[in-house]
């Protein structure tokens, strides 16, 4: 449950020429928060998951973490 909450805390604010190469300094707007916040256009290709009536899905981590 902690890695729950971990997650789901907002993250503070990283300045991207900080932590981005200088070669990439040129396309430093695809690395700003107001571009990580967008979701993804959909697509032709999207796949809807439909879940039988009265069930959800369980948790579980996707992979192990070792």
């Amino acid at each position: 449950m902690a890695d729950i909450k971990k997650a789901l805390a907002p993250k503070k604010h990283i300045n991207p020429t900080i932590k981005v190469l200088v070669c990439h300094h040129n396309n430093l707007e695809v690395f700003l928060r107001k571009e990580a916040d967008k979701l993804a256009e959909h697509r032709l290709y999207d796949h809807k998951i439909v879940l039988k009536e009265g069930k959800q899905p369980g948790f579980r981590p996707l992979y192990g973490m070792s």
